[in-house]
């Protein structure tokens, strides 16, 4: 079997914030109920069953809305039920609270926080994060609001908060806050010029950059939007139902229900073969239409020639032939 991790949304699309940015707000539609809450039985279904499959690795990420309101127990009996699995939350922040910092650090969990609109809350979470010692990725929506000025970002995550991992998403919707493919590229561009520029290349881990260096040692990348397969991961929501990708949350495209169907049958099914074919071919995402292409095409053209010479500089060894 190929491979795959889980991204998981226990509470759906709700969340405690109401970002006009937030792609997964419409996703709320699935469900009767404004608040839906996957049931330990249900958790417990997805945990076990799919801890059980026989993969080289087993990664579950928790997203959502925001995964958090599920509260601090729903984490700690997810941890219970998969004690081979690598766990890791997508989060606002806003509702960590010092025991749960401390578990998630404990815990060895991957924690991934977006800043909306540097709020006392997220700070506070934050720091709450920081202070236990976690293991924190500060993820970055660009929006067209924001394409503008990656310096003052790239700065606020590695000065103001102090982080040395960074990830930058492009938003591709809604549309009123899109980027465009050419000012995605600049910003891109800029970016690694600020990473260069500051010494940061073996200091700073940016996700998108790393996946390019992945690329060039192992002929892998480690992020889908460079791979040339959509069959990366599976979405499960908070009712069970499977889907392929968390921007393709849609009826039509569902793959089957956790609660039902086989994760072996869900896979291997013609509709996932099919839905990963969409990316061959192109540096973009389906989900933006690819109309970023010429953004992604300008940073490669870009970046690689630098990253291909700090990769020629990597010492000899086993992971480094």
């Amino acid at each position: 079997m190929k491979p795959f991790s889980l991204l998981v949304k226990p509470a759906g699309a709700d969340c405690n914030l109401s970002c006009p940015y937030c792609f997964y707000r419409s996703r709320a539609s699935l469900h009767a109920d404004a608040h839906p809450r996957m049931d330990e039985a249900l958790l417990a279904r997805v945990v076990e069953s799919y801890a059980e499959l026989p993969l080289p690795f087993h990664s579950i990420a928790f997203q959502g809305g925001e995964p958090t309101m599920m509260g601090e127990g729903f984490f700690r009996r997810a941890a219970e039920l998969g004690p081979g699995v690598e766990f890791s939350l997508q989060t606002n922040a806003t509702l960590v609270t010092d025991s749960f910092a401390k578990f998630l650090a404990e815990s060895g969990w991957l924690v991934g926080v977006s800043p909306h609109g540097d709020s006392p809350e997220f700070r506070r979470g934050y720091a709450r994060l920081a202070k236990a010692g976690a293991d924190v990725s500060v993820l970055m929506l660009v929006t067209n609001r924001d394409v503008g000025r990656p310096e003052e970002l790239y700065a606020y995550i590695a000065d103001e908060l102090g982080c040395r991992f960074h990830q930058y998403i492009e938003c591709t919707w809604p549309a009123e806050f899109a980027v465009k493919g050419g000012e995605w590229g600049d910003f891109m561009v800029r970016l690694f010029d600020e990473w260069r520029r500051r010494g940061d290349e073996r200091r700073v881990s940016v996700r998108t950059f790393d996946s390019i260096v992945a690329e060039l040692v192992g002929g892998k990348p480690s992020l889908c939007q460079f791979a040339d397969d959509c069959r990366h991961h599976l979405v499960v929501e908070a009712n069970g139902d499977v889907y392929p990708c968390d921007f393709f949350v849609r009826p039509e495209l569902k793959l089957g229900n956790v609660a039902t169907d086989g994760w072996e049958a869900i896979a291997e099914s013609a509709a996932y073969a099919a839905f990963g074919a969409r990316k061959r071919g192109h540096p973009d995402c389906p989900r933006n239409g690819h109309a970023l292409d010429e953004g992604w095409r300008r940073l490669y053209a870009h970046a690689i020639p630098h990253l291909r010479k700090l990769v020629s500089e990597l010492p000899t060894s086993p992971a480094f032939p």
